[in-house]
């Protein structure tokens, strides 16, 4: 009937009443059915049932007067208001619909809101929009806010006492706590939902009051990201139904797969195994490889507490040795991990892939497996490199020599196509068993890391291509071409570092992957400065994302992509298994096809988000940890490159890769930044200092709640005198001196 519905409003342009749409289908009827009479009363009653959902849902308006009319044909739309520090931001609204050649067509689009137009709405909050005709857009209504928690800091006016957000984001909202508390203290709060949408009330839950507990300040900088780190009640409640062991009733209609030959190769220290792969050599000389994925959709079922929990994470958050799962541990580490020698449920992706690296056929299965082996990257590494091969492994010998040949033509495959590589070193923080940094190491990927990738890539990419070739929505993972104008800044600093690279502009960078590929092989030979050009070059692309809408994926060069081989940790990859398991039912397609289109915005703009603050809360964990480790250092030298100059001073890069400044009102004598030359230039005759000069420095301060450590410069080790930078060095001088004495 909900087809009957949609088709009578998208004829009308003016809003119709409940009676004239059933006039309307009957019409429609008996056109189909010369024998038809009328619409019985349970129709009528299923009528006015889907009116009322897809008002709810946002397909239908209806009027003050009890009239309806599609929603794409008001001014007036549903989206998510994505919010920034300063309080505007803009409304995000992805709209789908089957066009007529029966294909599902999604549409996104972007209205910007300014501060004053954003009538109370936060980032993250579903609204509805009115659409300007001069693209002056307010938001209307915040019609869902999924906030029960806040961090921040306690601050009294009179005898109250209130909390501040220390997320930006949210220090439009007033918070005032029902008891007393202890100004400037750290806090997470309960929220109380009050009359107005910014108002509330708040009980404290957890004080941050020990900030040198190396569990306390990870939590602490979860909850300033709006991550909880606890499960709800329940949540732990259906935990309780959730069996230890794969049950006979859970394999029926099953592939078993118990007796291949299936392992896993993660970290030394992994609980959560999402993967396992196999491979077979087929008589015809191809491959038949096997991507084995933890099938967590059997035990999470969508809607369910579980669900919510994991929809609300989006993702696991690995900060400082500390895991914040997407899933209870009982899930994690258990039933869904695929742990060895046990069987697991899981969906498989079997592909025959040919010499060259070619995927000839494709099944994808719910399977039951058991992994015989957990492998370690280190002991694969060493298998593969140096030939040591542990006792345990020999089985499994012949196995990892093919999937080692055949990942490294699927990576020369892949690079040839126009495939980016950005392999940088990682910090990697050694913890104690107080769980303090007791030394800094480096991680970097390896030949049994980038054979997992290879065939992690190779499945995420034929998972994608099954769904669209059989006409589902996917929430593929999209990249962007990379932004002309920033690439533009970014060769104008290469010229002015002495590492011109003038074959080619930004816009022919932009439009070829191949002239992106010799632009990435340039910086990479530049160095010690190498990474730091590469992050510089990465950040001139947009983040990837996740996203119904197909633009493809730059970064990997591919035009069909998606996440399907970590749904332990990754909600979205979770929606893939749920949508190739719809795919694979007796389920009426076309309700289901339209029911994804509509979930799936949602779930990429979450998905996203969390992705972003996952990386964010990294990142900040990280530089307060070794912020921490520094502190026990003070005093102590070590040789560090100049990574980057500001006005403020110097940016250090350790040899071991471990980031810091050198303050400018720490340098000795007075100096001038010259954007030309990216350089600091001394007005008093002592040495200028560049981008790539290598320094001897000592450890001067180290702020862990500021996660900033701090240098001075003991001497230069060697300079990266910039050719052509005199004359512009010198004229910036005379201009700072002129201004000095003009003052």
């Amino acid at each position: 009937m909900k087809e009957y519905i949609d088709f009578v409003l998208k004829k009308t342009k003016r809003p119709i009443n409940i009676e004239k749409i059933v006039k309307l289908i009957e019409d429609i009827k008996r056109e189909e059915d010369s024998s038809f009479d009328s619409l019985s009363w349970y129709e009528k009653k299923e009528i006015e049932e889907l009116l009322i959902e897809g008002t709810l849902n946002y397909e239908y308006f209806k009027t003050d007067d009890d009239n309806y009319i599609l929603l794409s044909k008001t001014n007036y739309r549903h989206g998510v208001f994505n919010g920034t520090k300063n309080g505007d931001g803009y409304v995000s609204v992805v709209t789908s619909y089957f066009d007529k050649n029966n294909q599902i067509v999604v549409k996104e689009e972007k209205y910007d809101v300014s501060k004053n137009d954003c009538n109370g709405a936060i980032d993250g909050d579903s609204v509805f929009i009115s659409i300007g005709t001069d693209k002056h857009h307010r938001i209307c209504e915040v019609l869902d806010r999924n906030l029960s928690y806040l961090a921040g800091e306690v601050f009294k006016i009179g005898s109250k006492c209130y909390v501040k957000a220390v997320d930006k984001k949210k220090q439009s909202l007033t918070v005032v706590l029902d008891h007393d508390a202890i100004e400037g203290q750290k806090v997470l709060v309960r929220l109380k939902k009050s009359n107005s949408n910014n108002f509330y009330t708040g009980d404290v839950v957890k004080v941050f009051g020990h900030k040198n507990d190396p569990d306390d300040d990870i939590l602490w900088e979860a909850y300033k990201l709006g991550i909880d780190p606890e499960f709800s009640d329940e949540a732990l409640k259906e935990l309780e139904y959730i069996p230890d062991h794969v049950r006979d009733v859970d394999k029926i209609g099953r592939m078993d797969l118990t007796n291949w030959e299936v392992f896993t190769i993660d970290g030394d220290d992994t609980k959560d195994i999402d993967d396992a792969l196999s491979i077979k050599k087929l008589d015809n000389g191809n491959y038949l490889v096997g991507v084995h994925i933890a099938d967590v959709s059997h035990y999470v079922k969508q809607g369910s507490a579980l669900d919510r929990d994991a929809f609300k994470r989006g993702n696991s958050y690995y900060f400082g040795g500390k895991v914040i799962p997407m899933l209870a541990a009982k899930l994690s580490n258990g039933i869904c991990s695929l742990n060895p020698e046990v069987e697991r449920l899981a969906m498989s992706c079997l592909m025959e892939v040919n010499s060259e690296g070619e995927v000839i056929n494709h099944t994808i299965s719910p399977t039951v497996i058991k992994s015989q082996k957990k492998m370690t990257y280190s002991k694969v590494n060493n298998l593969l490199k140096n030939g040591v091969v542990d006792d345990d492994y020999c089985p499994h010998e012949k196995s990892l020599l093919l999937l080692s040949k055949l990942a490294l033509v699927l990576r020369n495959k892949r690079i040839n196509a126009g495939s980016l590589e950005f392999n940088r070193p990682e910090i990697k923080p050694i913890y104690d068993e107080n769980g303090r940094v007791s030394r800094i190491s480096v991680r970097e990927q390896d030949v049994a890391e980038n054979l997992i990738e290879e065939f992690m890539l190779l499945a995420n990419e034929t998972v994608d291509k099954h769904l669209v070739d059989l006409g589902y929505p996917c929430l593929h993972r999209v990249h962007n071409h990379p932004n002309v104008e920033r690439l533009n800044e970014f060769l104008k600093m290469l010229e002015a570092i002495n590492l011109p690279f003038d074959r080619y502009s930004a816009a022919e960078c932009v439009a070829s992957n191949k002239i992106l590929q010799k632009l990435q092989e340039h910086v990479q030979k530049a160095g010690r400065l190498s990474e730091m050009l590469i992050t510089n070059l990465i950040k001139c692309f947009s983040r990837a994302r996740y996203s119904p809408v197909n633009i493809g994926h730059s970064g990997l060069f591919k035009s069909n992509y998606c996440h399907f081989t970590s749904p332990i940790r990754r909600y979205s990859d979770l929606t893939i298994h749920r949508i190739l398991k719809d795919a694979a039912s007796n389920k009426k397609q076309r309700d289901v096809i339209k029911y994804w289109a509509t979930k799936l915005p949602s779930i990429g703009a979450q998905t996203s988000k969390t992705e972003k603050m996952a990386d964010d809360g990294e990142r900040q964990v990280l530089s307060m940890k070794c912020a921490e480790y520094m502190q026990n250092h003070i005093g102590d030298e070590y040789s560090g490159t100049v990574v980057g100059v500001s006005p403020r001073g110097l940016l250090i890069q350790l040899d071991d890769y471990l980031e810091g400044r050198v303050r400018i009102n720490n340098m000795i004598g007075d100096y001038t930044y010259n954007p030309g030359t990216y350089s600091l230039v001394s007005l008093d005759d002592q040495e200028n200092y560049y981008i790539g000069d290598r320094l001897n420095l000592t450890v001067l301060a180290a702020s862990k709640e500021d996660k900033v450590i701090d240098f001075g410069v003991l001497c230069k080790l060697e300079e990266n005198y910039i050719e052509k930078s005199e004359k512009s060095n010198q004229y910036v001088k005379r201009r700072a001196l002129e201004k000095r004495n003009v003052s």
